[in-house]
């Protein structure tokens, strides 16, 4: 059943327009990169790949609101107009809908912002870069997929506002607070997806330095993606049919 509800909702992705806005804004990455490319602004391919390509844009900036607009959509969209009652009236494990949802939000997530780190980064670091750095960054950016998918259909679980939400997360308390009381670093995950590109990709300090140490942050992103989707597989099985969450 998992993989049917994941197969389902994959399709169910892809056929909206926020998934093509969303690949479409896949494409300002590229865009950077190649404006990069074709001046000489004398800045070092490896720190503008880095720092401004992959952290500035696709961290900061494509992955919280890629994973948001697709986690929020995967069962949300559901409840909201109802049919979510077809699901619930099947004989099957509530956690088994939860986890087909997540997959299919996190596998969809990861396309549009691997598919955007790899081909910005290729470009950016055309013959003078450290490859490590986007190896790194891949690595990270894939498990902060889940991490952000895991909270966000938690989100879409426990509150009609789940999209408002999520806005306020991502791009107030992790974007503007954190600038401003660095302790609170320690409970976002840009700064943790941040933390393992630098530990899997190895780069030197001038080139990109997160600000969390690497163990803190591996332990932090796996707490919260599996109390997230627990959380949200244990909210559902509550659900009962005609009950809005």
């Amino acid at each position: 059943m998992t993989v049917l509800v994941l197969t389902l909702t994959l399709r169910q992705l892809l056929g909206q327009k926020r998934t093509l806005v969303l690949a479409g804004l896949g494409l300002l990455p590229l865009v950077a990169a190649i404006i990069f490319r074709a001046g000489d602004a004398g800045e070092e391919a490896a720190e503008f790949t880095a720092q401004f390509l992959l952290n500035g844009l696709i961290v900061n900036a494509l992955l919280p609101l890629t994973a948001l607009l697709l986690a929020t959509a995967a069962l949300g969209s559901e409840v909201e107009d109802g049919t979510i009652v077809y699901l619930l009236s099947k004989p099957v494990e509530r956690w088994r809908i939860v986890a087909g949802k997540l997959l299919a939000a996190w596998g969809a997530t990861a396309v549009i912002v691997l598919a955007s780190a790899v081909v910005s980064g290729v470009v950016a670091l055309a013959g003078e870069g450290d490859w490590r750095i986007l190896g790194g960054f891949l690595v990270a950016l894939a498990v902060g997929s889940m991490a952000y998918s895991s909270l966000f259909v938690l989100l879409s679980l426990v509150t009609s506002r789940a999209l408002f939400v999520g806005l306020a997360y991502a791009f107030i308390w992790e974007a503007v607070i954190t600038n401003f009381a660095p302790g609170v670093q320690r409970f976002s995950i840009r700064e943790f997806t941040a933390s393992i590109a630098e530990a899997a990709g190895d780069p030197s300090p001038w080139v990109f330095d997160a600000d969390l140490g690497t163990t803190y942050s591996v332990i932090l992103i796996i707490v919260v993606t599996t109390a997230a989707a627990g959380l949200a597989a244990w909210r559902l099985s509550r659900f009962e049919l005609g009950e809005a969450p």
